[in-house]
């Protein structure tokens, strides 16, 4: 049986979570309401994204931490733990390295790395909408992450959010995912200082095909995570894809509920003041 919530103001029960490329804050729907009353919820819109003010120009995953951190400042949330899915478990490593005093926890969800020169990723997501229309390009993305337990409406969700973004929104994301993936990654993983929990459902090998991380579980994100985060606790989540938020939202919902556990022998020392 678990403990009851912390009701610690050194813990407050604040949690952000971060959607990833091309998706949306909808994605954390089932496992927003798994968790108890007492969890203060934040869902991050990127700009760009639906129902998200609009992007103009390009942008960068510190400009992303940055409007996360305009979120929680606008809820009053001075710490908080930090959930990333994809992308945004990028963005949670960015926001936790810059913020060091604000996250008090960080949950990386299926993360990954595009290491190949951003112009050339870049141009290669083009060419494919170009050839493929954004329907067609939507349908085709998102069968690659491991769909197959997703019922028909949930995967219409995806394909069909996927399709509604600008062009060049994904153009620009995408940018800065490969921009950070190669010159900021290692460096910003050096220094994490919160706790670190990883769940990892996929794993992209050296062609970027996307397998199950039970068959391919090195891959550069998580070969870096080991080795560089030695307190992080991973976890390899089998028979699910990409979408662990929405196959697995019971995880998650866990997660948060055990990190507020009343078990202060568990509990880091408050990192210092950035």
């Amino acid at each position: 049986m678990r403990s009851s919530l912390s009701s610690d103001p050194a813990e407050p029960l604040n949690v952000i979570f971060v959607h990833g490329w091309a998706c949306g804050w909808r994605d954390w729907s089932g496992v927003t309401s798994l968790l108890p009353d007492g969890v203060h919820i934040g869902l991050a819109k990127l700009p760009g994204s639906p129902e998200a003010v609009s992007l103009e120009g390009a942008t960068s995953l510190s400009d992303c931490a940055a409007h996360v951190i305009a979120l929680a400042n606008d809820l009053g949330f001075d710490r908080f733990a930090l959930v990333g899915h994809s992308m945004g478990a990028r963005i949670a490593i960015e926001l936790a390295v810059n913020w060091q005093r604000r996250v008090s926890h960080l949950l990386l969800l299926d993360g990954s790395n595009v290491p190949e020169d951003p112009k050339e990723s870049v141009a290669r997501l083009a060419e494919q909408l170009v050839q493929l229309g954004q329907q067609g390009w939507a349908e085709a993305a998102v069968a690659t992450m491991m769909i197959e337990n997703l019922d028909p409406d949930q995967t219409s969700e995806i394909v069909n959010r996927a399709a509604q973004y600008p062009a060049d929104v994904l153009m620009a994301y995408y940018h800065a995912m490969a921009t950070w993936d190669r010159g900021n990654f290692v460096a910003a993983v050096d220094r994490l200082i919160c706790p670190v929990t990883i769940l990892q459902s996929t794993s992209l090998d050296e062609n970027e095909v996307r397998r199950s991380v039970t068959d391919h579980p090195s891959s550069l994100w998580l070969d870096v995570l080991r080795a560089r985060v030695p307190g992080a606790v991973i976890r390899l989540v089998q028979d699910t894809g990409h979408f662990i938020m929405r196959e697995q939202p019971q995880l998650i919902a866990d997660w948060v509920e055990d990190t507020f556990l009343v078990d202060h022998d568990h509990h880091l020392e408050n990192p210092t003041n950035k």
